[in-house]
Protein backbone atom coordinates (compact mmCIF):
# COMPACT_ATOMS: atom_id res chain seq x y z
CA UNK A 1 0.00 0.00 0.00
CA UNK A 2 2.94 2.32 1.14
CA UNK A 3 4.77 1.42 -2.65
CA UNK A 4 1.70 2.68 -4.23
CA UNK A 5 1.03 5.57 -3.05
CA UNK A 6 4.53 6.44 -3.24
CA UNK A 7 4.54 5.58 -6.88
CA UNK A 8 1.13 7.69 -7.38
CA UNK A 9 2.52 10.46 -5.47
CA UNK A 10 5.79 10.48 -8.28
CA UNK A 11 3.61 10.22 -11.24
CA UNK A 12 1.49 13.30 -10.09
CA UNK A 13 4.50 15.45 -9.31
CA UNK A 14 6.12 14.45 -13.12
CA UNK A 15 3.00 15.37 -14.46
CA UNK A 16 2.70 18.89 -12.45
CA UNK A 17 6.36 19.66 -13.41
CA UNK A 18 5.79 18.32 -17.26
CA UNK A 19 2.52 20.36 -17.37
CA UNK A 20 4.37 23.99 -16.08
CA UNK A 21 7.29 23.55 -18.03
CA UNK A 22 5.16 22.73 -21.02
CA UNK A 23 3.03 25.85 -20.11
CA UNK A 24 6.34 28.29 -19.46
CA UNK A 25 7.68 27.59 -22.90
CA UNK A 26 4.23 28.44 -24.47
CA UNK A 27 3.95 32.02 -22.41
CA UNK A 28 7.65 33.27 -23.46
CA UNK A 29 7.63 35.40 -26.38
CA UNK A 30 9.39 34.77 -29.81
CA UNK A 31 12.55 36.97 -30.18
CA UNK A 32 13.91 37.65 -33.43
CA UNK A 33 17.47 38.98 -33.83
CA UNK A 34 20.49 39.51 -36.14
CA UNK A 35 22.25 35.54 -35.77
CA UNK A 36 25.16 36.24 -38.31
CA UNK A 37 26.76 39.34 -39.91
CA UNK A 38 28.56 38.49 -43.47
CA UNK A 39 30.90 41.24 -45.17
CA UNK A 40 32.55 39.13 -48.24
CA UNK A 41 36.44 39.72 -48.21
CA UNK A 42 37.61 42.86 -49.89
CA UNK A 43 40.88 41.73 -52.44
CA UNK A 44 41.76 45.33 -52.99
CA UNK A 45 41.85 46.97 -56.74
CA UNK A 46 38.21 47.36 -56.27
CA UNK A 47 36.72 50.79 -55.13
CA UNK A 48 33.58 49.60 -54.49
CA UNK A 49 33.13 47.87 -50.91
CA UNK A 50 31.30 44.72 -50.47
CA UNK A 51 27.71 45.74 -48.61
CA UNK A 52 27.20 43.44 -45.55
CA UNK A 53 24.74 40.54 -45.22
CA UNK A 54 22.17 40.30 -42.12
CA UNK A 55 20.82 37.14 -41.23
CA UNK A 56 18.01 36.75 -38.90
CA UNK A 57 15.92 34.44 -37.14
CA UNK A 58 12.65 35.69 -39.17
CA UNK A 59 11.12 34.01 -42.14
CA UNK A 60 8.37 32.70 -44.48
CA UNK A 61 6.66 31.13 -41.99
CA UNK A 62 6.73 34.28 -39.88
CA UNK A 63 5.25 35.79 -42.79
CA UNK A 64 8.48 38.11 -43.94
CA UNK A 65 9.04 37.99 -47.99
CA UNK A 66 11.48 39.52 -50.12
CA UNK A 67 11.55 43.39 -50.02
CA UNK A 68 10.09 43.88 -46.51
CA UNK A 69 11.33 46.13 -44.27
CA UNK A 70 12.57 45.09 -40.63
CA UNK A 71 13.03 47.54 -38.25
CA UNK A 72 16.44 47.17 -35.74
CA UNK A 73 16.44 47.52 -32.40
CA UNK A 74 19.64 47.74 -29.72
CA UNK A 75 18.41 46.15 -25.97
CA UNK A 76 21.01 48.43 -23.57
CA UNK A 77 20.87 47.67 -19.49
CA UNK A 78 20.98 50.85 -17.81
CA UNK A 79 22.69 51.47 -14.59
CA UNK A 80 21.53 53.31 -11.67
CA UNK A 81 24.60 55.61 -10.12
CA UNK A 82 22.71 56.92 -7.39
CA UNK A 83 22.06 53.23 -5.88
CA UNK A 84 25.01 51.79 -7.77
CA UNK A 85 22.63 48.87 -9.20
CA UNK A 86 21.42 47.52 -12.52
CA UNK A 87 18.04 49.52 -13.15
CA UNK A 88 16.55 48.04 -16.55
CA UNK A 89 17.18 47.25 -19.99
CA UNK A 90 15.85 49.78 -22.15
CA UNK A 91 14.98 49.11 -25.97
CA UNK A 92 15.19 51.61 -28.85
CA UNK A 93 15.47 51.31 -33.09
CA UNK A 94 18.80 51.84 -34.74
CA UNK A 95 18.31 50.84 -38.08
CA UNK A 96 16.15 49.32 -41.06
CA UNK A 97 16.93 46.65 -43.44
CA UNK A 98 15.71 44.98 -46.34
CA UNK A 99 14.86 41.68 -46.65
CA UNK A 100 16.78 40.27 -49.84
CA UNK A 101 15.81 36.70 -48.81
CA UNK A 102 13.44 34.82 -47.20
CA UNK A 103 14.01 31.29 -45.94
CA UNK A 104 11.32 29.07 -43.80
CA UNK A 105 13.06 29.99 -40.53
CA UNK A 106 15.50 32.81 -41.63
CA UNK A 107 15.72 35.71 -44.10
CA UNK A 108 19.00 37.69 -45.25
CA UNK A 109 18.84 40.81 -45.68
CA UNK A 110 20.61 44.58 -46.55
CA UNK A 111 21.05 47.67 -44.60
CA UNK A 112 18.19 49.85 -45.67
CA UNK A 113 19.56 52.75 -43.31
CA UNK A 114 20.68 53.62 -39.60
CA UNK A 115 18.80 56.01 -38.44
CA UNK A 116 19.81 59.28 -37.98
CA UNK A 117 20.69 61.00 -34.28
CA UNK A 118 18.28 62.99 -34.77
CA UNK A 119 15.46 60.59 -34.52
CA UNK A 120 17.02 57.70 -32.29
CA UNK A 121 19.30 57.12 -29.65
CA UNK A 122 22.99 57.93 -30.18
CA UNK A 123 24.60 54.47 -30.85
CA UNK A 124 28.12 52.71 -30.79
CA UNK A 125 29.57 51.28 -32.93
CA UNK A 126 27.09 52.51 -35.12
CA UNK A 127 26.12 49.63 -36.78
CA UNK A 128 23.75 46.54 -36.81
CA UNK A 129 25.46 43.95 -34.78
CA UNK A 130 24.70 39.70 -33.78
CA UNK A 131 22.04 40.14 -31.22
CA UNK A 132 20.41 43.54 -31.91
CA UNK A 133 16.58 42.61 -32.06
CA UNK A 134 13.85 42.40 -35.05
CA UNK A 135 10.85 43.43 -35.67
CA UNK A 136 8.56 43.69 -39.33
CA UNK A 137 7.55 47.66 -40.12
CA UNK A 138 6.40 46.84 -43.51
CA UNK A 139 5.26 43.49 -44.51
CA UNK A 140 3.54 43.23 -47.54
Amino acid sequence: MILRNRFWTIVFFGVLALFFRATSLQARPVEFVVYEVHQNLSLGGSLSTSSKEYYVNFGLEHGVKNGDLLQVSRRVPTYDLINQQFYREVVFPIARLRVIHSDLGASVCRLERILSDDSAVSISPKSVMVGDLVRPTQLR
